[in-house]
């Protein structure tokens, strides 16, 4: 039984700390530009998108922190008026069959929130309907001295 909390015990710890933070009170960017946003679109869907990435990172983590990736690239595709949002995830160094795993892994999920009625203010004179834009989430899992280590 003591064997059992140990390795239960090593595999917390090799979480990184935004595994177990508590996000609801976590302080999100709010994004700059020309576009307005729908009402309660950081707590209606930015806030949701950044849980959803963390407990996928979280869950698909390698278990040896020298395989994680330096950086994690979250691209949260929301459809405010369905109340959709499509997350899509890269990772820009070298792929092995560990970065792969954890891309297959978290997949790209598409889930639901409350609809947050949006008119865009973009208008395109061939007709095209305007397409939201993504909201990038990044997460940084190494510092740049461990992520140049071999």
């Amino acid at each position: 039984m003591n064997a059992l909390f140990l390795l239960i015990a090593v595999s917390q710890a090799a979480k990184p700390s935004i595994c177990t933070d508590d996000l609801s009170t976590y302080e999100l960017p709010s994004r700059r530009g020309s576009m307005t946003k729908p009402a309660n679109f950081t707590e209606g869907a930015v806030r949701p998108g950044f849980v959803r990435v963390r407990d996928d990172m979280c869950r698909c983590l390698p278990w040896r922190k020298r395989k994680w990736p330096a950086l994690i690239k979250a691209d949260l595709w929301v459809q405010p008026n369905e109340g959709t949002i499509k997350i899509s995830y890269a990772i820009d160094e070298e792929r092995n069959q560990h970065v792969d795993r954890m891309l297959e892994c978290m997949g790209e999920p598409n889930f639901s929130v409350e609809p947050m009625p949006y008119t865009s203010d973009i208008v395109y004179t061939d007709g095209r309907k305007a397409v939201f834009p993504r909201y990038p989430i990044w997460i940084y899992l190494k510092e740049k001295s461990e992520s140049d280590d071999p």
